[in-house]
């Protein structure tokens, strides 16, 4: 027990000669007691020598002999010793990958702020031949921000605050972060905010302090807790709905390029909530915001200049952010591109384009999709004829609430296509689509009780579902009603 204590001692004291605030610092006699505790057997000390060696620093250069000591100091048990014993495995005799780094580590270790920092993103962001390790990476930027550093107290604080690489722990996570957000580190204010607005590591939800700190954040200049207060602004409920203040704020983010304040502005402006209505400016937020990568607003906007509605038509355009958000696999943009190829909106009108659009959206899980793929595989049309494909999809569609699918899969598990036969389901399925509204259901219902194939004749149930499809303005519908004479 007494050598380890002076073991402990001693790595103590080298410490504190490597410690770069230190004032005692002395990083040649940091080297020599490294040698002597290296040869007297301690791992740590070990690791540090073979920094020494390694990079040639206040010792003759021996990497070979560093490499050894790493093995060492690993096989005794220090973390930071096996860590970088992988790391000379995985560089393979390359020392331009593996110096820089044993380099980096020397400084880091004396504590120097700025090599502390770019070892906390080497191993955030798991650089060769380092690999990622958010434990690693919060060991080497802790120490800054015992020291204060702001950066390093935002950095550890989050890290705190989500358990990621070290244990959630929001008595130090609130610490780091007020003391980071008091040098006027926004992002840290913005966490803040976030732990009572999500009421994040067992924190209690707190409203109020969320907007106290996403204003103070915004304030400092963050365009995130300008766009997260907008938000809670158009909120209604929460006590804090202003629109006139969420379209000051969403504008105060939308100057500094924020995506989505840019969207929620547009739509804000475009349709006169909160703001007077401004349908050039709200086009040129809804551009800003596609182009920022804003999916939504992609989908939005392009659906909005197809339809030519709310804003004028162009189709060009319509296509142009569709086909952006589909490269992001949107799957309601595939879906679009599916549907201007079948019509043939801007694209020349091409059934096997518009089948391969819809079969990538419908594996995304596109309900749209799988309604128009089931349809496609039905009547062959720009597909293989397939009733067996077309029930899968239309399954899978209805099983998400599609009426339509609901309604043509209930009449192919009636008469036994692309499915077993299976009149009670269908019928189920049936019904569903016809009281949710859909005219295709009320016709298939109403017939099926008028011709009284399937199930016992009921003109009653006939007419109540035949008369809300003609209503909604089949034909199909109201000639078999005239038929029966029951109009």
């Amino acid at each position: 027990m007494q050598r380890e204590d002076s073991a402990g001692r001693g790595v103590r004291e080298l410490r504190r000669l490597m410690d770069s605030s230190s004032p005692s610092r002395d990083l040649a006699e940091a080297a020599r007691l490294a040698e002597a505790l290296s040869d007297g057997g301690d791992p740590e000390a070990q690791y540090i020598r073979a920094l020494f060696l390694y990079s040639g620093e206040r010792a003759p250069m021996d990497r070979r002999a560093a490499a050894e000591l790493m093995e060492l100091s690993a096989a005794g048990g220090c973390r930071r010793g096996s860590v970088s014993r992988g790391e000379i495995e995985r560089a393979g005799g390359d020392e331009s990958k593996i110096a820089p780094l044993m380099a980096l580590k020397l400084k880091g270790e004396q504590g120097i702020p700025g090599a502390c920092a770019e070892l906390f993103k080497i191993y955030g962001e798991g650089r060769p031949p380092a690999r990622k390790d958010h434990a690693e990476s919060a060991s080497w930027y802790a120490a800054c921000a015992d020291r204060g550093d702001p950066e390093a107290q935002n950095a550890i604080g989050f890290m705190h605050l989500m358990g990621k690489g070290v244990a959630k722990d929001r008595e130090r996570a609130e610490a780091l972060l007020k003391a980071a957000a008091e040098s006027g580190h926004a992002e840290a204010m913005l966490h803040l905010a976030e732990m009572h607005d999500g009421g994040l590591c067992g924190a209690p939800a707190d409203l109020k302090e969320a907007e106290r700190w996403y204003l103070r954040a915004s304030e400092a200049g963050s365009a995130e807790a300008s766009y997260r207060l907008g938000m809670i602004c158009l909120t209604e409920k929460g006590g804090y709905f202003d629109a006139r203040r969420a379209a000051s704020l969403l504008e105060k983010a939308a100057a500094s390029g924020h995506a989505e304040a840019c969207y929620n502005l547009g739509m804000m402006l475009l349709h006169g909530h909160g703001a007077k209505r401004d349908p050039s400016r709200a086009e040129e937020m809804l551009e800003a915001a596609c182009g920022a990568g804003c999916q939504q607003a992609m989908v939005d906007y392009a659906g909005m200049k197809l339809e030519g509605i709310v804003l004028e038509r162009d189709e060009a355009a319509a296509a142009k952010w569709f086909l952006k958000a589909a490269e992001s696999c949107n799957g309601y943009a595939r879906y679009a591109l599916g549907c201007m190829y079948g019509n043939g909106y801007h694209f020349e009108r091409d059934d096997a384009e518009a089948a391969r659009h819809f079969r990538d959206a419908a594996e995304m899980g596109e309900v749209n999709a799988q309604y128009a793929l089931g349809c496609m595989c039905y009547e062959g049309r720009g597909v293989k004829k397939d009733p067996r494909e077309a029930a899968m999809w239309l399954d899978q569609a209805a099983d998400q609430g599609h009426p339509g699918a609901k309604s043509l899969i209930g009449m192919l598990m009636i008469n036994g296509i692309g499915a077993s036969k299976d009149v009670e389901g269908g019928m189920r399925r049936l019904r569903e689509a016809a009281d949710s509204g859909d005219r295709d259901g009320q016709y298939y219902v109403g017939k099926i009780y008028h011709d009284g194939e399937f199930v016992k004749r009921d003109p009653a149930i006939a007419k109540k579902y035949l008369t809300m499809a003609a209503r909604q303005g089949d034909g199909d519908a109201a000639a078999l009603l005239k038929r029966a004479g029951q109009r």
